[in-house]
C-alpha cells in the first residue's frame, strides 16, 4: 500500500511540473501572438540579410520548436534586468549584464543611510547601487548622460531599446538562448534604418520580445 502511494504521489508531482512547463510555453506563445498581424511585414525583412540569423518568423509562426526555422525565445523585461537579486538566462543578474558587456553597478550604499542596516551590511537594493554603464557606452542612437539602470526605471523609448539590447547581447555573448534580434537588429530598429514591422510602434514591437 505505501508503494503504491508513493507512486501515486510522484506521478501528481510529475503532472504538476508537466503542466507547469506546458503554462510557460502557452505564456510565451501567447506573448508573441500579439504581433500576428505583423507577419507578412516581419517575413519579408526576415529574408534580407540585415536580419539573417535569428529567428524572427519562428517568433511571429508562434511555433517556437520548428527545427526547419531555428530556435528561438524571448528575453527577459525591464523589470528582469533591474533587479539586482534576479535571475537571467540561469546566472545572476549582474553576471548577466557582464555577460551581456554592461556593468550593473557598485553596491556602495549610494549615499543613502536607508541602504545601510544596523550592523553596517549595505542591503542588496536596486536604489544601493551606484555609478554602472551609462547610455553612451552602448552603439544605440541619442545622447544620454544616465545610467542603463536610471533609464529602465523609466518610461522613455530608451528603457525598451537598452533591454532589447541586453537581451541581444547576453544571446550572442552566451549560450542558453537564442533572442530574436541581433544587436545590429536592435540599433537599426531604435535609430529608424529598419522600419517597424506592421506599423506597429517601436515600444509595442520590442515589448513583445520579452516576458
Amino acid at each position: 500500500m505505501m508503494e503504491n502511494s508513493q507512486n501515486d504521489s510522484n506521478e501528481t508531482k510529475n503532472f504538476s511540473v508537466e503542466q507547469q512547463d506546458n503554462s510557460k510555453v502557452d505564456v510565451s506563445r501567447r506573448h508573441f501572438s500579439r504581433l500576428g498581424a505583423a507577419t507578412p511585414i516581419l517575413l519579408t525583412l526576415a529574408s534580407r540579410p540585415v536580419f539573417g540569423g535569428n529567428c524572427l518568423s519562428n517568433m511571429m509562426s508562434g511555433n517556437l520548436s520548428d527545427p526547419d526555422r531555428g530556435q528561438c525565445g524571448p528575453g527577459w523585461s525591464p523589470g528582469g534586468w533591474r533587479n539586482p537579486v534576479g535571475e537571467i538566462n540561469g546566472m545572476d543578474t549582474l553576471d548577466a549584464w557582464a555577460a551581456a558587456g554592461y556593468y550593473y553597478g557598485e553596491l556602495d550604499g549610494n549615499d543613502k543611510s536607508s541602504c545601510v542596516k544596523g550592523n553596517g551590511v549595505i542591503k542588496n537594493k536596486r536604489e544601493c547601487y551606484s555609478g554602472g554603464s551609462v547610455y553612451a557606452d552602448t552603439p544605440l542612437p541619442g545622447s544620454d548622460t544616465r545610467t542603463l539602470i536610471e533609464i529602465l526605471g523609466t518610461n522613455d523609448i530608451k528603457k525598451h531599446c537598452i533591454t532589447a539590447l541586453l537581451n541581444a547581447s547576453l544571446s550572442e555573448n552566451t549560450g542558453g538562448f537564442n533572442y530574436v534580434l541581433t544587436v545590429n537588429q536592435v540599433v537599426g530598429l531604435c535609430n529608424g534604418s529598419i522600419p517597424v514591422p506592421g506599423g506597429l510602434s517601436l515600444n509595442n514591437f520590442l515589448d513583445s520580445t520579452w516576458i
